[in-house]
């Protein structure tokens, strides 16, 4: 088979930018699937962590009692977040 380079050197200038486009190709392939490897899919997040669906629950019961104690706690606030944290940190030097 020819090479890129050969083709050029041989003056087949649309037979080079082929083998060109046909190795950028190849690299696109491999890198999509270098990330299809990396994905997490819940079966595998499960796999590592367990049951998806304790850790929902266990945190929709955690928000729904902070809720009785912090208005309105979202879950996608860093705020909220910190607040939980720092509770969790004060309760720790308290189970001691």
């Amino acid at each position: 088979m020819k090479t890129e380079t050969q083709a050029y050197l041989d003056g087949n200038i649309e037979l080079a930018d082929a083998l060109a486009r046909i190795a950028e190709l190849e690299a696109e392939v491999e890198a999509l699937e270098n990330a299809a490897n990396n994905v997490v899919t819940l079966e595998s997040w499960e796999k590592d962590n367990g049951p998806a669906k304790e850790y929902y629950e266990f945190f929709h019961d955690c928000f729904a009692r902070l809720n009785e104690h912090y208005p309105c706690p979202e879950v996608t606030s860093d705020y909220d977040k910190n607040v939980i944290f720092e509770a969790i940190e004060k309760g720790e030097g308290a189970a001691e």
